[in-house]
């Protein structure tokens, strides 16, 4: 049981260390995209394809933030009750 714990706590920190070099990479790309020099210097396929970059980083980023959320059940949604018919 405490085994299964430690590897769960380790798993979480190892994506949140994931998530934060993500966004390192995502920093960076968007300090390039405020450089005047770099933008005025790529053509606007090249520029597509950065914007495409941002996106693909930012979506792989979201499946790793998903594993660090609590899936529980709040205790409100709980009490609530739904009439399905």
């Amino acid at each position: 049981m405490i085994m299964k714990i430690k590897e769960k706590t380790d798993l979480v920190k190892h994506h949140a260390a994931i998530c934060k070099k993500i966004d390192g990479m995502l920093k960076t790309l968007d300090g390039l995209r405020e450089d005047p020099l770099f933008i005025d210097n790529i053509h606007g396929e090249q520029e597509l394809s950065l914007d495409q970059t941002i996106e693909l980083f930012t979506g792989i980023k979201a499946n790793f933030v998903a594993k660090n959320v609590n899936n529980e059940v709040s205790a409100a949604f709980e009490a609530a009750s739904f009439d399905v018919s």
